[in-house]
Parts: structure tokens; sequence; C-alpha cells
């Protein structure tokens, strides 16, 4: 018996449909069980040909905009404070697009956060290794990522993070991110004496995969990071998405031109129009149906 085909639910069926199509209901358990999943390149259907055409984007665009010079990422060390200015990345390479319009990704994201779900923002992380007495400077806390999610308003997810590893992630010695199992129930941010991974009473367990598998979570699960010990980089592009109701972090309208958009169609669905601000004239009533809907299905 398979009931999505009943046509009964029109914004989860084809979810479901997807998620068998592309083997990934192991993966949708894990996201529920424990508020995030790791999903290997093989079952992403991308090669080693994307992972370093987008890798590469990501330390040329740093490069450019930095004025700094990275060469071999395996044995680089640039300094962490001259590898910032790291948003808004579209426009910078089509590998930034196809990131962002994997349909085995988007799957999974709008389980998360449903069919209307947006793309707010795109930064990389590029971790060197720690250098002696710069362990705190390497060291993220445990914190939430739904930021503005007052306590009570977590039954559902509110943001996703989906994050594509461009190198690889072996265990503690890369410097990974860390996460508490199941903390995306607990449905509040970390208080202060929960912070600190030395001394919280949680515990956690490390982001492991290989370069090309994506990690992604619930932004409401707890996590954070630990120092980098082995030489070279760690290279990772930071995709954020979130429901339709919450803050964008960029207003793509106004920075990718039609050309680029045209070169990439998905691109007009994962980047969503907002219902607000009205015009003069009011509501544009496509954007307004898109949004109005997420009020009676959370899959909407």
């Amino acid at each position: 018996m398979d009931i999505s085909e009943y046509g009964t639910s029109p914004h989860v069926d084809p979810l479901m449909q997807e998620l068998e199509k592309f083997g990934l209901f192991k993966h949708v358990v894990e996201l529920e069980a424990y508020g995030m999943t790791v999903v290997p390149k093989e079952l992403m259907g991308v090669d080693d040909d994307f992972v370093s055409r987008l890798r590469d984007a990501i330390l040329r665009t740093c490069e450019k905009r930095n004025g700094i010079s990275i060469d071999d990422y395996k044995i680089a060390a640039p300094d962490k404070e001259k590898t910032g200015k790291s948003w808004a990345l579209l426009p910078e390479d089509d590998a930034f697009a196809e990131a962002a319009t994997n349909p085995r990704m988007l799957a999974l994201v709008r389980w998360l956060c449903g069919q209307s779900a947006v793309l707010s923002g795109q930064t990389w992380i590029i971790k060197p290794q720690s250098v002696a007495g710069d362990n705190e400077g390497q060291t993220l806390r445990l914190h939430s990522d739904s930021h503005g999610i007052p306590p009570g308003g977590g039954h559902i997810a509110h943001v996703a993070n989906a994050s594509w590893l461009c190198t690889d992630y072996h265990g503690a010695e890369d410097g990974p991110t860390i996460f508490v199992p199941g903390s995306h129930r607990f449905g509040r941010a970390t208080l202060p004496h929960e912070e600190d991974i030395e001394t919280t009473p949680f515990k956690t367990f490390p982001l492991v995969g290989a370069a090309g598998s994506l990690a992604i979570w619930n932004g409401a699960t707890w996590h954070a990071s630990v120092p980098r010990t082995t030489p070279g980089l760690r290279v990772t592009l930071v995709q954020v998405f979130m429901r339709r109701h919450m803050q964008r972090i960029h207003m793509w309208e106004n920075e990718l031109t039609p050309e680029y958009l045209a070169k990439h169609p998905e691109l007009d669905r994962v980047l969503g129009q907002h219902m607000y601000p009205f015009s003069a004239d009011g509501p544009n009533r496509e954007h307004t149906k898109a949004m109005t809907d997420t009020g009676t299905d959370p899959f909407a």
C-alpha cells in the first residue's frame, strides 16, 4: 500500500514519492530522531567533478573578495580573520546555483521547512589548522540557528541548514561541527550554562562524512564546533533555508540577473518572493497564496 498514490495530501504526497525515489527515508528518520543527518555523495547524485568545482568556486571567491592567495587547500594556512566576506555567493559561480537546487537536497529541505521553503543565504566555512593558544578562536559554543523563535514555537522546523562538505570530515581532528542529538525537540535556544562544550551536561556527536556529502539539520538542533588539528583547510558551503514567514538574509531580487535565473530555473522557486511588503496596488496574488497556504499544512 502506498498512501501517497491516493492524492489526498497534495503537499506531502510529492515529497514522499521523491524521498522514496531518491532512497532518503533513512535520512528523514535521522532528521526526526536526532535532528540531523549526513547523506553520502553517492546518494546525493553528485560526482567528484561537482565537489571540485564547488570547492574551487569557494576558494576562488574567497581569494578575490579578501585579497589573499590560498593555493593548495590541503596544506594552506591562511589567517582565519582574512577569509571573511563570505555571503551572497550565488552570482559568483554556477556551482553555487547547482548546490542550491540539487533535487535530493531540496526534498530533505522541504521535508523540514515545507514546499515553500526559501534559500535565505549561502556562506562558506574555511577552517585552517588551529595554532597554539588559539583553540578558543576555533571553538564555537553550542547554539541554535532558529533565531527569533521563542520557546514553545519549535514543534516544526523554521530553519534548515544544508551544508555541502567540500573536504573530508574524518573525525574530531578535522574540526567538525558537533551536535546534541534530539535537541531540536527542546523547542528553545541554549541557556548560558549549557553552551560551553567542555561543561555542558549534554552528550554530543561529531559530523563525519566524505567530501561531496550533504550534512543537513533542523535549525533548532543545538550544535557547536571544535578546533581543527590537522594541516590544511576544512571547506564547507553552508546554505540556510527558511520557512516563508522568516526574514531572509538576502533580498535576492536585486542581486541576480535575469540571464542567471534563466540558466537555473529552479532558483525562481527556491529563492521565493515574499508576500510582504505590499506595493501601492496591494499584494501579489501568487506570492500571497504561497504564504497563506503554509497556514494550512506544515508541508506546504
